[in-house]
């Protein structure tokens, strides 16, 4: 027991910077030349320059570290960098600018009567565990002014300067309405709330909006990039890559070097690596705006930003956006253009796309045919000319075989009976009922606006000639393809 005590104590002298010394009672096996006390002499050895200043100087104060940092001794423990950079400064390829309030709205943000209301946030910790055993020991903000970006950056040289820091960063955020950060929301306000619950202090950054613009750059281009880091969007969305940057993993470390061993070698890049961050969250709040309203510029994902905006605000938003960016979409984004025409009611349209793709065999185009001519159009020979080529691409489909042996039941049933069939005296489709308290609903058994007949198109649009082989129908394909009747 007592040795496992006094090597626990050892233990913590190594980590606190100070050497323990090594006392050996008479008759212990941690004695020079045994095999403890050679392992014991080796770890030492190793340790040896980690527990010494670098030449041997003393360590520096404070004032003189504010010095190296190009900041002030503000408070105990704590020194303020302040930074400034004019409206017009380039950043990669982009420069700092005002005019958020469009960003701002178009990510569900208030807009903001001037830019200074938004604030920028980042910060440096002493590990990624989150909790109360992890401390913010550099916190960055950044405002724009009118005449250009001001940065300040708290950094904490010991653990005594942390209320100084947390009431400063306060004074800083007033008159604040909203709050930018990147990851901001899963890491940084958790864990600053957490230190200001523990200072006893009200969390000042609680009652601001909130933007974490990783979430609109992984709908973006999650399926573009390889990651999405704030430095990957840096690099493709800004053109701006760092010169000598200290890896944001190697700040817990290069702190601890200064807190144990007064080592301010990595302190420089630390800070600048963080101001880093605050700076680009002001240029890619506008890059990202214009990606989501142009994002074939950027190379965005149409499909996914379409998809996040009717998660948001329906339907309605997630087909005009599509609409909008027609020309520059792929196959998955046409057929999702088609599905939201569908729902619409909007046959002609949705037609026309799935004819486009059906003409380069792709499988759901035919089916959705397939499925408009049988429920919809009535056309039965047509129907099941689609599920003939749907069943050859997919020949081990159970379902291609029930409906190909549907189909022919009712082409025989017709074929038998040639008499014209009095559709007044037969139920109507339970998919075809109106419901007063639900409206229309479409072939597909989906609700249609109450004031448009089911299987009617829009004004514009005459719905398709329903006979013919699918070689010889006229649908109208717009842009989409060959058959062109789109005015």
């Amino acid at each position: 027991m007592l040795r496992q005590l006094r090597s626990r104590i050892e233990s913590l002298q190594r980590q606190s910077g100070t050497s323990p010394e090594t006392s050996h009672s008479e008759g212990s096996d941690d004695t020079p030349g045994t095999d403890k006390g050679l392992l014991r002499e080796r770890l030492h050895r190793l340790a040896a320059p980690r527990l010494s200043s670098p030449s041997g100087r003393s360590r520096p104060s404070d004032a003189e570290l504010a010095g190296l940092l190009h900041g002030e001794h503000i408070a105990d423990g704590l020194i303020l960098v302040e930074s400034f950079f004019p409206l017009g400064t380039s950043h990669g390829k982009k420069t700092i600018e005002g005019g958020l309030s469009d960003a701002l709205a178009l990510f569900g943000q208030y807009k903001e009567e001037h830019d200074g209301a938004v604030v920028f946030m980042d910060t440096e910790t002493t590990g990624l565990a989150g909790g109360t055993g992890t401390l913010v020991f550099l916190l960055g903000l950044g405002r724009l002014t009118p005449d250009g970006l001001r940065v300040h950056q708290y950094f904490l040289t010991g653990f005594t300067g942390e209320a100084a820091m947390l009431g400063t960063a306060a004074e800083f955020l007033e008159g604040a309405r909203t709050l930018v950060t990147f990851n901001g929301k899963g890491f940084d306000s958790p864990l600053l709330a957490a230190r200001y619950r523990l200072a006893g202090m009200p969390d000042p950054f609680e009652p601001l909006h909130h933007l974490d613009l990783l979430h609109p750059t992984r709908c973006a281009f999650a399926s573009r990039w390889d990651n999405c880091r704030l430095q990957s969007a840096e690099r493709i969305l800004l053109g701006f890559a760092r010169v000598d940057d200290l890896p944001g993993s190697e700040a817990p470390e290069a702190w601890f070097q200064w807190v144990r061993l007064g080592i301010t070698q990595r302190l420089p890049r630390l800070v600048e690596h963080n101001r880093w961050d605050v700076v680009s969250l002001t240029t890619l709040l506008s890059v990202l705006h214009e990606a989501h309203e142009r994002p074939s510029r950027y190379a965005a994902d149409t499909l996914a930003i379409a998809r996040h905006r009717g998660r948001q605000k329906g339907d309605n938003h997630a087909h005009a956006y599509l609409l909008s960016n027609e020309g520059h979409l792929d196959t998955p984004g046409l057929l999702e253009l088609a599905r939201l025409y569908r729902r619409r009611g909007a046959w002609s349209e949705a037609t026309a796309i799935w004819h486009t793709l059906a003409d380069q065999a792709h499988p759901e185009a035919l089916e959705r045919l397939a499925k408009y001519y049988e429920h919809i159009a009535r056309d039965i020979e047509i129907a099941q000319s689609f599920t003939a080529r749907l069943q050859t691409l997919e020949p081990s489909d159970p379902g291609h075989q029930r409906r190909r042996a549907r189909l022919q039941e009712k082409l025989a049933g017709t074929t038998a009976d040639q008499t014209p069939i009095d559709r007044t005296t037969l139920p109507v489709p339970h998919s075809f009922n109106k419901d007063p308290a639900r409206g229309n609903t479409n072939g597909y058994g989906e609700q249609t606006p109450p004031d448009r007949p089911i299987g009617s198109t829009s004004r514009r649009h005459a719905p398709p000639a329903q006979t013919g082989t699918p070689q010889s129908v006229s649908s109208p394909c717009g842009k989409h393809g060959p058959h062109t009747a789109r005015r």
